[in-house]
């Protein structure tokens, strides 16, 4: 389209520049501020872990382990077997804080509105997700658990569980997938009653990955109202899925979706490629995760006025032990 005989000399409010070709506009700004999605931290929030504090004590937490009497039987005249119940030990000891330091200088301060709240907010965010993954970091760790060969032998503890639904990766269909997690968390808890945590079921949880969780949808009797005996638990229009075989589901993004070779609490967290296929958890909060503290979640914002700095550290000592891996299952994509 051809230009007006103005164009060349158009004088133009906020354009600079010999050409008026330079945007010089004022942004229109009302103080609004985009962050991180905010989030807390699930296994705080919902008790899925058993907290202990070692702070001004010592480093290490301490948990015997007995187990393993069996029933003996005698008749009139016979002589009495003693027997000895096994004894073991657990030590979680706490080496590493983890941490976020973010300094500012006093002229940038002094010049720019006052973001204070919303840096720690992101700091709040950034170890909520760490702390949740930590955890279900150990968890899939306690799929490998190998119980104390004293107190395995004497029938009261056994080795971690984990399965791999082999087939589900190359399977089209939606809902064949899906009988593919229902059959396995279904042989997981199978499991877990023939280890005797029967009277327990009430307490365990399902932890699963999102995309995992949207298969589970397509499955025809889990969220058909006549195969849920009027309770309403699933509810495919809400993408709602309370309850799977009895257990409580929770959907949650913090799974690792890579491998990770240099964790902030140590190589006892870092995660190899295959545990990076873990698709849902199934264990019992109670039983499966200690978390040991030795100096709970801090945030502190200080001077330097030395180098005209002040600074916001937020700073977390704990680590996560696996109590007993045998209340855990593990089940993997293929």
């Amino acid at each position: 389209m051809a230009a007006t005989p103005y164009a060349a000399y158009q004088t133009r409010t906020h354009w600079a520049g010999a050409n008026a070709d330079l945007d010089i506009h004022i942004e229109a700004y009302e103080g609004e501020i985009d962050g991180s999605f905010r989030v807390g931290s699930l296994f705080r929030s919902a008790g899925l872990t058993t907290f202990r504090s070692v702070q001004n004590q010592s480093n290490a937490y301490r948990i015997d382990r007995v187990g393993g009497a069996s029933v003996s039987g005698r008749r009139n005249g016979e002589t009495l077997d003693p027997q000895r119940i096994p004894n073991d030990k657990l030590v979680i000891t706490v080496d590493t804080t983890s941490y976020i330091r973010t300094p500012f200088d006093y002229q940038d301060d002094w010049t720019s509105p006052d973001f204070t709240a919303e840096y720690a907010a992101e700091h709040g965010t950034a170890h909520a997700k760490a702390f949740d993954q930590a955890h279900i970091i150990q968890l899939i760790k306690a799929g490998d658990w190998v119980a104390p060969a004293a107190l395995k032998n004497s029938g009261a503890f056994f080795d971690g569980y984990k399965d791999t639904m082999t087939g589900y990766t190359a399977e089209t269909d939606a809902e064949a997938k899906a009988d593919y997690i229902v059959a396995a968390h279904k042989e997981a808890l199978a499991t877990f009653i023939n280890r005797d945590l029967g009277g327990s079921l009430g307490e365990l949880v399902t932890l699963m990955k999102p995309e995992i969780f949207n298969v589970l949808l397509d499955h025809k009797k889990l969220m058909n109202v006549e195969f849920q005996g009027g309770n309403g638990f699933n509810d495919f229009s809400q993408r709602r899925i309370a309850v799977l075989n009895g257990i409580r589901v929770i959907e949650t993004p913090r799974f690792p979706s890579a491998a990770i070779t240099n964790h902030i609490l140590g190589p006892a967290f870092n995660v190899s490629s295959t545990e990076a296929k873990a698709a849902f958890i199934l264990f019992h909060p109670r039983k499966t995760l200690v978390t040991v503290e030795a100096h709970g979640m801090t945030v502190r914002q200080w001077d330097d006025p030395k180098d005209f700095q002040s600074v916001l550290d937020s700073y977390h000592m704990y680590t996560v032990g696996i109590r007993r891996g045998d209340a855990t299952a593990v089940v993997y994509t293929d």
